[in-house]
């Protein structure tokens, strides 16, 4: 009798247990979907951190209202790093994870309203799961505004996989120096793909396993697919975002990337419809420097 009594302190309730079945699966198909980004992206790594932790709060029945306060106000601050993730990098897992996060306050909030006294061992477990995920915010949040060598970086805008990554091999083979590399990346680039007319993107992000599979994109897909090969062969290179100094309705994206000792313009969207209707090619330009501005857009962002 006292053990079931204890068990029933110690768990969370039926209804607890299936809520932390349910995200605990959800994050688990989750992360095998991801596994292969995980290797090469510490950020995508510590974004998925923050939608997996806080499932643990489900463990244990958490009577206390400054217990519940806690994590309330941890999962808080969960849901602001995923509209900042999401926003600033133009990822769609921030948005899962915000949905998730918000589902679990609404549970700890209205659903799991209980009230009691929590064991010491419960407190201890709080605490210890909210300090987890205070670290992995702190993390994120360098990630996104504070990256290392952003030319580089795998995760915010431009998210690469194991799989790109052995494709870049394979496409540069064979290549000895970097200017080598940049253009046979951009001849394959102009070779294989099309632009696609029909996509109207409600939230513009880069889906490389997409891109690559369909052989299509617009111009904000091949400039970060273009990146995500230069930067998995540790070639420096940007994706600018900008807007057309005749008109600002008109947007555009396109890289700037460096080898030579110089750094380079080069805009494989207009390079593609311009090898489709026998035009000359704008091909490379060198720049003064990476954030120098450009003839013909409104520069918004380098990233």
């Amino acid at each position: 009798m006292k053990r079931s009594k204890l068990f029933a302190i110690t768990l969370q309730s039926k209804s607890g247990l299936i809520f932390f079945f349910i995200l605990a699966a959800y994050n688990l198909l989750l992360g095998v979907y991801l596994k292969d980004f995980f290797v090469l992206s510490p950020m995508l790594m510590t974004l998925y951190l923050l939608s997996a932790l806080p499932t643990l709060f489900f463990v244990l029945k958490i009577r206390s209202t400054p217990m519940r306060v806690v994590v309330l106000i941890v999962l808080f601050l969960v849901m602001v790093m995923s509209i900042v993730s999401a926003l600033s990098c133009r990822r769609l897992l921030p948005m899962l994870m915000f949905v998730v996060t918000a589902i679990e306050m609404m549970y700890f909030g209205i659903v799991d309203n209980s009230s009691g006294k929590d064991k010491l061992l419960t407190k201890i477990y709080v605490l210890a799961v909210s300090v987890c995920i205070i670290v992995a915010l702190i993390l994120s949040y360098n990630f996104v505004y504070k990256p290392e060598a952003p030319y580089l970086s795998n995760g915010r805008d431009t998210l690469w996989d194991t799989q790109t990554e052995e494709l870049a091999d394979e496409i540069c083979a064979g290549c000895e120096t970097d200017e080598e590399k940049v253009r046979v990346f951009y001849d394959w680039i102009i070779t294989n793909f099309e632009y696609d007319y029909d996509c109207y993107p409600l939230f513009q992000y880069f889906d490389v396993r997409k891109t690559l599979r369909t052989k299509q994109g617009i111009c904000f897909d091949f400039a970060h697919l273009f990146a995500a090969f230069c930067r998995s062969q540790n070639i420096p290179c940007y994706a600018v975002d900008g807007i057309s100094r005749k008109n600002n309705v008109d947007r555009h994206t396109w890289n700037r990337v460096y080898y030579d000792g110089t750094w380079w313009n080069v805009d494989i969207t207009t390079d593609n419809s311009r090898t489709a209707n026998g035009k000359e090619l704008y091909g490379f330009h060198k720049l003064e420097g990476a954030f120098v501005p450009d003839e013909d857009f409104f520069i918004t962002k380098i990233y």
